[in-house]
């Protein structure tokens, strides 16, 4: 900006202003004002620089390039300045004028003001010395009452002084009396719980009071207290700890007595029991050192040798010998401790003087706090149940680092887990049994005062330890964190010994060479001929697997399970797995078998085959045996050494169930299948494992429980395995009964019965190398079946002439005796059961001996046995209606057409277009079919029967076949 501008810029300004000012003298003072601080706001500040200012405005003006065009706005801008100033002059006089009158009456209004303050400000020096005078009359009395606060203060202090002191000398005096200066040198009677009390108020006393300043307290306290505080802390101390190791509790409750009046009851128990736990963590280390075991071993044998008359020793021996002495020292540490927390718990402070977080332990105990719940407070569990935690961890540490050292020490333990049981178990009861005041707080995993409720009891309780429950804390402990480790893999190892007694009797097969090489030797070229390969065919049975088992083998399973158990009787846990163990080792026998059987049947499909190879039905027989075998050896243990066996009202249940599913079975023609229950069944001991609340009461009761399920199972095998064989026998019988009646009207020629090969089979293969009890019944009801079998295919022989009724009597004489030899043969091994005889079969015995005398009845005695069979005569009374009508058909049949047969077609099973083995099925199917079917089929046999009678009256001449005919179509038109 330029000198001439600036001066053209002031003037400017002063000339509106002065324009303003003197064109419009009435503008407002606001207006006016505003308009001077926006013109003259920079020179009005109080910061303003004349010198400053102006050389800025000569810089500004000194850039132009002309010094003559400089010089010139200079003297313009001085101008312009001065014309400015006289313009701003003018606008000051021009302000004041116009304000004149206004400030004169601010002048006035401040001077009355300041009038008033005048007068204000004298009042205020009247008041001032007014209160200077007051306050010189009020300060000589407060200095005198202050000083007099002053002296009542000291003299109160030396009063509490001299009175704590004149207490102090009392108690002094006192505890000098309790405890005499005799009684330091062992000489004098003290009572040390009175001077407890004393001791206690002493401190206190001091503690509560500034003494420490005193000459004579200090002396006394050094001289009198301290010593017999000493002496009676070391006597309360000697009380327990005597107490303790004599199980005095007397002497225990008074020492506690004496700790509790000093106050350190709680510290001095939590010393205590720390110390046991300590001292017990450096007894137990070292004392299993596999180093140190052998190194006894080796002094000991030394000294056997060197002849000092002792026997000589191994490691065993000394280990066990070790462990029981540790075990000793646990159990004595132990009840010290359970006698502590007896006391402990008994006695208790009628006025409590200590605060404490713990409930009293016994509702029904007295009113107060207990020593026990002041040794809670301050150790945070019961004494022994702190001790024992730690007692059992540093012992487990121990037989660690022991096993991990060396296996003999691991395999002597775990082999001799049921007598490591038995080392700890009774020697610790009465600590592990939270009812004789043992351990029941720790482990809980609960606050102190909540772990000491007692624990929830357990369901298996031993009977030689009727107070340890494996629920309680205590043996929870000492399984978890000590046995469980051993007992794992000692009832693995028994469950191993029991299975290997099982894997004897079905050894594994031979390798495929050796098979191979016995096929060969089997299939060999014979000398002087060919080979012949269908001859050998495939062996019924893998011989090379060896035999069925023995019982010398079973009773190896059953010795096995005895030695198993009876090591493990000691512990009720341990007995239920060992149980538990043998169930599964029987259940492996039972599928061995089942498989094996089922091998066989696969392999030999239909019943017949099984009929013909006698090794299959040795083979079948034997596992049989081995079943029941095993079965029997199972009761008799259980019998002898746990109270009894249910086996035998199960096995009479189970044999009538059976009874009735394989005589719908062999009545339907089909094979058994062998199947295994493929869950436990409620009750066995599997189930018992896998259920953890199943009851029990004691141990006889779980391995009573699992010995019967394990009956159970045998039963059922041989029961399934029994009928299998029946089935198979009761077919092929069945089928030579019917083809030898076919084989009979055929050709009259034959050797022997065909029935006969087949019921000698069941006798001989089956029912007399059987060793059970089972077939009784079912070979009855096959027995009673074949007898109207028999008799039915008798009376249905056409034709019917001498030669036949010689044969058939003969037959029916043989069939009889067979008969009798199965019922014979299936009687009770054991004796203890009458044996059975062919009479007591019933009704179907006795229509077979009707059947010889009915084959030379003559026409009118027949007639009077037809005329007579619906009024029930005794006589005849036996033989089924329809048997005796085929037989009266089949005889006059003969007579009317002797042995032709061009009249053949007057038979009833003849005119329905049936063969007679369909007739014997339908009326064997009658015989057993439901109630609408059996009158359907009744009907349209009655029917075959009458049209047969109605033709053979067609050609009837004779009057005796005539009225014999003609009785009966009315003995079929009556029986309906």
């Amino acid at each position: 900006m330029s000198v001439a501008a600036g001066a053209q810029l002031i003037g400017s300004n002063a000339d509106e202003v002065a324009i303003s000012a003197s064109s419009s003298p009435e503008v407002s003072g606001d207006y006016t004002h505003q308009q001077f601080e926006s013109k003259y706001g920079e020179f009005l500040s109080s910061s303003f620089d004349a010198v400053q200012y102006a050389q800025r405005i000569a810089g500004s003006g000194a850039q132009s390039s002309q010094a003559q065009e400089a010089g010139d706005g200079i003297t313009q801008l001085m101008g312009t300045l001065a014309s400015r100033a006289d313009s701003l002059e003018s606008l000051l006089k021009h302000t004041i004028l116009r304000s004149h009158e206004e400030l004169l009456q601010q002048v006035i209004s401040v001077r009355a003001v300041d009038s008033s303050l005048g007068l204000i400000e004298d009042q205020v020096r009247e008041i001032k010395s007014y209160m200077h005078g007051l306050r010189t009359k009020v300060r000589v009395p407060y200095e005198q009452a202050l000083m007099y606060t002053r002296q009542a203060a000291n003299l109160q202090a030396a009063t509490a002084c001299v009175r704590g002191t004149s207490k102090f000398i009392q108690l002094v005096r006192r505890l000098r009396a309790q405890i005499p200066d005799a009684a330091l040198d062992g000489g004098g009677r003290a009572d040390f719980a009175l001077a407890a009390l004393t001791l206690l108020d002493i401190e206190k006393l001091v503690g509560g009071s500034a003494l420490g300043g005193v000459r004579l307290v200090d002396q006394a306290l050094a001289d009198v207290v301290a010593v017999r505080r000493a002496l009676t802390t070391a006597e309360a101390e000697r009380l327990v700890g005597g107490g303790m190791q004599r199980a005095h509790q007397s002497d225990i409750g008074a020492g506690l007595q004496i700790l509790f009046n000093l106050g350190t009851l709680p510290g001095v128990v939590a010393a205590t029991v720390r110390r046991h736990t300590v001292e017990w963590a450096g007894h137990v280390a070292g004392r299993l050192d596999p180093k140190a075991v052998h190194a006894q071993v080796r002094e000991h044998n030394a000294q056997a040798t060197a002849g000092d008359g002792s026997d000589m020793t191994g490691v065993t021996a000394v280990l066990w010998a070790r462990l029981e002495a540790l075990v000793d020292d646990l159990a004595s540490r132990g009840m010290e401790l359970r006698a502590l927390e007896r006391v402990l718990a008994r006695k208790r402070d009628v006025l409590p003087r200590f605060d404490v977080s713990v409930g009293a332990l016994d509702s029904s105990a007295a009113a107060g706090v207990s020593f026990l719940d002041v040794a809670v407070a301050r150790l945070g569990d019961r004494p022994l149940a702190f001790w024992w935690g730690t007692a059992v961890a540093a012992l487990a540490a121990e037989i660690d680092a022991a096993c991990a050292e060396s296996s003999v020490v691991r395999q002597t333990l775990t082999n001799g887990y049921a007598r490591l049981v038995t080392l700890f178990v009774p020697k610790l009861e009465s600590i592990l049994a939270p009812c004789l005041g043992g351990v029941v707080s720790v482990g809980s995993g609960e606050p102190a005062d909540a772990g000491l409720a007692l624990a929830v009891r357990s369901a298996c309780v031993s009977p030689q330890m009727p107070h340890v429950l494996y629920g309680d804390p205590g043996p929870a402990v000492l399984w978890g964190r000590l046995l469980a480790r051993f007992e794992a893999e000692y009832v693995k190892r028994a469950a191993a010994r029991i299975e290997d007694a099982v894997g004897r009797c079905f050894p594994p097969p031979p390798p495929p060479g050796l098979v191979d090489a016995q096929e060969a030797w089997t299939n060999q070229k014979p000398r002087g001929g060919a080979a012949d390969a269908s001859a050998a065919g495939p062996p019924p049975v893998d011989l090379m697997s060896g035999a069925p088992p023995s019982r010398k083998l079973v009773a190896g399973i059953v010795r096995s399970i005895t030695t198993e158990l009876e090591m493990a009787k000691s512990d009720t846990r341990l007995g239920a797995a060992v149980a538990h163990a043998a169930a599964a080792a029987v259940a492996s026998f039972v599928a061995a078998s089942a498989a094996k059987l089922a091998a066989i049947v696969a392999a030999n499909p239909g019943p017949l085959r099984l009929v013909e190879s006698p090794l299959l039905a040795k083979y079948c027989v034997g596992l049989i045996n081995a079943a029941e075998s095993l079965r029997s050896g199972l009761a008799a243990l259980c019998e002898s050494e746990y109270g009894g066996s249910d086996s035998l009202a199960v096995a009479a249940a189970t044999t009538r169930l059976r009874q009735l599913q394989s005589d719908n079975s062999r009545h339907r023609r089909s094979q058994s299948s062998i199947s295994l229950p493929s869950s436990p069944r409620p009750g066995s001991v599997a189930g018992f494992a896998a259920d953890s609340s199943s009851p029990a009461s004691s141990l006889a009761a779980i391995v009573r429980e699992a010995l019967n399920a394990c009956e159970q199972d045998l039963l059922a095998l041989i029961s399934r395995q029994t009928d299998l064989l029946l089935d198979a026998a009761d077919t092929v019988i069945t089928e030579s009964i019917i083809n030898g009646g076919n084989a009979a009207d055929s050709s009259g020629d034959q050797t022997e019965p065909p029935f006969e090969s087949s019921m000698q089979w069941l006798q001989t293969q089956v029912l007399e190398p059987l060793e059970t009890d089972y077939c009784r019944r079912p070979v009855s009801a096959m027995v009673d079946r074949y007898l109207c079998l028999y008799t039915r295919v008798v009376c249905l022989t056409f034709p019917l002439n001498e030669a036949a009724k010689l044969r058939l009597t003969a037959e029916v004489t043989q069939f009889e005796f067979a008969c009798s030899q199965l019922i014979t043969a299936s009687a009770s091994k054991g004796g203890s059961i009458a044996p059975p005889k062919l009479a007591d079969v019933g009704r179907s015995y006795r229509a077979l001996r009707l059947v010889r005398p009915l084959l030379f009845t003559d026409i009118a005695e027949l007639l009077t046995a037809i005329q007579n069979i619906a009024s029930v005569v005794q006589s005849w009374s036996d033989l089924p209606l329809f048997d005796l009508v085929d037989h009266i058909l089949c005889r006059v049949a003969t007579e009317l057409v002797g042995d032709s047969d061009d009249h053949k077609p007057t038979l009833p099973y003849v005119l329905l277009g049936w063969s007679k083995r369909q007739w014997i099925e339908e009326l064997i199917a009658n015989d057993h079919a439901d109630v609408k079917r059996s009158s359907t089929l009744t009907t349209s046999i009655r029917q075959a029967l009458t049209q047969s009678v109605d033709q053979l009256l067609a050609t009837a001449s004779s009057t005796g076949v005539t009225q014999l005919l003609q009785a009966v179509k009315n003995a079929l038109s009556s029986s309906k």
